[in-house]
């Protein structure tokens, strides 16, 4: 399970990174960053990734109803790259299911609402994967304006 702490929406994995990689995705968020203001995300239900068959994540999905997550995602899928995923919240990382089906029913069944907050900055952060967990630094962080 991801920490309380931990908890972010996921636009991008970038895999691994050299130092001069860091620097120009830092400034390529940080342009990103300055075209964009403050704005409300909704939390929806369960999302299986990559589907419902083969279960390797537990996340949240997002809701976009503006369009502005949409672009902000198209976004940094075009200047950033990596393997771009649509944005979601990681719950856990799952290593076995004992019964999938039991499993498909609560995804169908959590499929409501979690709330909402605000989409304020975008972080380039780190994720170290040891026995306990990922543990997870921001490297940089390009708030809105």
């Amino acid at each position: 399970m991801v920490e309380r702490e931990n908890l972010h929406l996921n636009f991008s994995f970038l895999g691994e990174i050299d130092e001069n990689q860091t620097v120009d995705i830092s400034r390529k968020i940080d342009l990103i960053g300055t075209k964009l203001k403050r704005f409300e995300v909704e939390v929806g239900g369960l999302l299986p990734i990559p589907s419902e068959n083969y279960i390797r994540v537990l996340a949240l999905d997002v809701i976009d109803n503006t369009g502005r997550m949409t672009s902000l995602f198209e976004e940094i899928k075009r200047s950033v790259g990596g393997d771009s995923k649509p944005p979601h919240i990681t719950l856990c990382r799952v290593k076995s299911i004992q019964s999938k089906n039991d499993v498909r029913e609560k995804i169908r069944d959590e499929n409501t609402g979690h709330g909402r907050f605000i989409l304020e900055s975008v972080q380039l952060i780190k994720s170290e994967l040891n026995r306990s967990g990922p543990t997870y630094s921001v490297i940089h962080d390009a708030k809105f304006v």
